[in-house]
């Protein structure tokens, strides 16, 4: 199978492969899912979007998705995944200085969770949320990532872990 991964010869050859015609360069644009990470020789970060964003489009910001990338290497387990959403907001920063350009990259952040861990352990629950002040909720496929247990137990649509916004909702 052919590697296109960012940042290799291959993906550059297959972005050239299409061109799309710009309808609206003047529309304000957030691209609502992106991934960051540099890892097993395979790098795309902040430089590596801003070149693909630019395009003719005017993409104004961007949302991170989670892609199991920079997670801490020590502390609980549960907390792990709190050090890609560290990561991620020092990226934005990067980008929040007007450096790098006009877009605004990780406007918003989707990141892991480990509902289980939260339902066990209550006082976990500020931490994806205290390691940014960018609007951060946890991705909701995470409910499928717990116990069948504790996914049966949650009400009809959604699971709130407290008050003050971290919810996660769903389809049964």
């Amino acid at each position: 199978m052919e590697k296109r991964l960012p940042g290799t010869a291959e993906h550059e050859a297959w972005l050239r492969e299409v061109s799309e015609p710009i309808i609206d360069p003047e529309l304000p644009i957030c691209d609502p899912h992106h991934h960051l990470w540099d890892r097993n020789g395979y790098r795309y970060l902040l430089h590596e979007l801003l070149a693909d964003i630019q395009s003719g489009h005017r993409i104004v910001s961007t949302v991170h998705i989670e892609c199991a990338s920079m997670y801490r290497a020590r502390g609980p387990e549960s907390l792990r995944p709190v050090g890609e959403t560290e990561f991620v907001n020092g990226i934005a920063a990067m980008s929040a200085s007007g450096d790098f350009g006009e877009t605004e990259v990780a406007a918003g952040i989707v990141g892991f969770a480990d509902l289980g861990a939260f339902a066990t352990q209550p006082a976990l629950i500020p931490a994806p949320r205290s390691a940014t002040p960018i609007p951060t909720r946890p991705r909701a496929s995470m409910a499928a990532r717990t116990s069948a247990q504790a996914f049966d137990s949650l009400p009809p649509g959604g699971c709130p872990l407290r008050p003050g916004n971290i919810t996660t909702s769903f389809l049964r």
